[in-house]
C-alpha cells in the first residue's frame, strides 16, 4: 500500500495492533481503509525513514530541541506526513509499544470519550474513529507539538504537501544556476567581475 512511491500523506495513521499472529502494525490510510503489516511499529517507521533518506535519531534530536521533551517526539517525515504519538493501548507483553502515530494533517477532531479504558477519540480524515488512552487535553497539546516541528521546518500548515515540494525543487534548481553563473563568471577575463564575486 504504503511504498517509497508512495503519496505520504494518504496516511492518517500507523498504530500497533494484536492479532492471530502476535504483535503487528496497521496503517490506515486517509481514505478510511486499513492495511496490516506483520512488522513491529518502530520498524515501520524506520522503513518509512529510509525511504526519505532521513535519519530517524537526528530527525527525533531536532524535535526534542523544538519541543523541549525528551521522549515521544512528533516525527517530521514528509511534506504532508507529520506524525505525532497517542497512547492507543495498554501492553499485554512487556515491551509491547503502546504508543501509535497520527498524521497531523489527517485530524478532523479529538473529542472526549466515555467509554473506558478510553478518554478520548481522535476523528481521521476518510471517517475513522480512533480511541486513545489519553485525555483530550493530552492530545492536543502532543498536536501542538507537531505543528510547532512543522513550522519550525518552514511547512505552514497552510501550505499544501505538492506546493512545498515543488516550492523546495525550485528553490534548489535556482541554488544550482547561481552557483553556475558565478562559476563562468570566475572564468571570465574580466577581472572586474571576479573581484565583486563573494
Amino acid at each position: 500500500m504504503f511504498n517509497e512511491n508512495s503519496n505520504y500523506e494518504r496516511i492518517a495513521a500507523i498504530i500497533p495492533s494484536y492479532t492471530a499472529t502476535g504483535d503487528t502494525t496497521t496503517i490506515i490510510a486517509t481514505n478510511g481503509s486499513q492495511e496490516g503489516n506483520h512488522t513491529r511499529i518502530r520498524t515501520v517507521l524506520k522503513h518509512l525513514a529510509r525511504n526519505r533518506a532521513i535519519d530517524l535519531v537526528a530527525l527525533k534530536g531536532k524535535a526534542a530541541c523544538v519541543t523541549n521533551h525528551r521522549i515521544l517526539q512528533p516525527l517530521f517525515l514528509a511534506p504532508g506526513l507529520v506524525l505525532c504519538p497517542v497512547k492507543v493501548r495498554t501492553p499485554r507483553v512487556a515491551g509491547d509499544p503502546s504508543i501509535g502515530y497520527i498524521n497531523l494533517h489527517a485530524i478532523i477532531g479529538v473529542t472526549a470519550n466515555h467509554s473506558k479504558p478510553y478518554q478520548a477519540t481522535i476523528k481521521l480524515i476518510g471517517g475513522t474513529e480512533l480511541p486513545v488512552l489519553w485525555s483530550p487535553s493530552t492530545v492536543k497539546k502532543y498536536l501542538k507539538d507537531g505543528k510547532l516541528v512543522m513550522s519550525d521546518t518552514g511547512h505552514g500548515t497552510r501550505m499544501r504537501p505538492e506546493l512545498a515540494i515543488i516550492a523546495q525543487k525550485q528553490v534548489e534548481i535556482m541554488y544550482d544556476l547561481m552557483a553556475f553563473q558565478a562559476q563562468l563568471l570566475r572564468q571570465s577575463p574580466n577581472h572586474d567581475l571576479i573581484n565583486i564575486l563573494p
